[in-house]
């Protein structure tokens, strides 16, 4: 085993700030170098992503993986979203640093959230025994280097080897081309690595799609928070969302229908916590 990818959120770290401490803080730091523009409130407040045609699982549940899932609407293009927003309102970006913005909108890691118990120990734990350690995480406005200054906050850089954020590469998981990108860098086979993180979809079936092994992170997952991926409007079938799977009986579970949705994920370990990871990985190690 020469590679450790790792999810952040909700892998490495979770207890999210409340949303309105969370706009509070991107404001202030939008404000300290831009001034306070009139449309600040309401970008924060926007959704900048598409609505997808379909959710990753009824993509999958349809018949549209075969032997790779590469979904089009996996494509990630924060800036071209950014500077939609402001020509949908006519607001002229002339001077404005719209790749600036981006990152002034990148609230540090430390100040919205804590880390998942022994996350930062696994981290250590992986490089220590000569694996290439890499961060491959789904973001909006973080980029690569906005990911690595969390890490560097938190001291831990020493044990990162790379960074792989959706909106540097331009695909969000579970597209292969965000997992080649990891393997590239850590430059080790599938099978020589192994994925860590807290989306069935996303993650499990992400990383086993290319070969790897995948460790789902199980979490208590609640229906009512909104997920990542859009709710059905009232009176429609189930998207199924992604972020609101489970497991339960080894049978996936979407937890807004509280229904099957049509799709098997067989994750290779299920842990509940990062103190749980080193357990796991030592027989591979062997």
């Amino acid at each position: 085993m020469q590679a450790a990818f790792f999810d952040v959120g909700d892998t490495l770290v979770e207890h999210w700030a409340p949303a309105e401490v969370m706009s509070e803080r991107m404001r202030a730091r939008v404000c300290a170098e831009l001034g306070e523009p009139q449309w600040i409130d309401e970008l924060i407040a926007a959704d900048l992503e598409p609505v997808p045609p379909l959710s990753l699982v009824q993509g999958i549940a349809a018949g549209f993986a075969g032997p790779r899932f590469e979904p089009e609407h996996s494509r990630q293009e924060t800036d071209a979203w950014y500077r939609r927003w402001f020509t949908e309102r006519g607001i002229d970006v002339t001077g404005i640093d719209l790749d600036r913005l981006r990152s002034l909108m990148c609230v540090p890691l430390a100040e919205i959230s804590t880390p998942v118990p022994g996350a930062f120990e696994s981290l250590k734990w992986c490089a220590d025994r000569g694996m290439r350690v890499v961060l491959v995480t789904n973001t909006l406005s973080r980029g690569d280097a906005e990911v690595l200054q969390d890490w560097e906050s938190f001291g831990l850089d020493h044990a990162i080897h790379g960074v792989v954020s959706s909106h540097s590469v331009g695909w969000r998981k579970p597209h292969p081309r965000i997992f080649e990108r990891a393997l590239a860098i850590a430059e080790a086979a599938p099978s020589e690595a192994f994925h860590v993180g807290d989306n069935l979809i996303a993650d499990v079936y992400g990383a086993q799609q290319l070969g790897m092994r995948a460790v789902w992170r199980r979490t208590q997952r609640d229906p009512a928070v909104r997920p990542t991926e859009r709710p059905r409007p009232s009176g429609r079938p189930c998207m199924h969302p992604s972020d609101g799977l489970t497991l339960r009986g080894g049978d996936v579970i979407c937890l807004s229908c509280d229904r099957p949705p049509g799709v098997e994920v067989r994750p290779d370990a299920i842990i509940d916590d990062l103190t749980e990871l080193p357990a796991v990985v030592e027989p591979w190690l062997a």
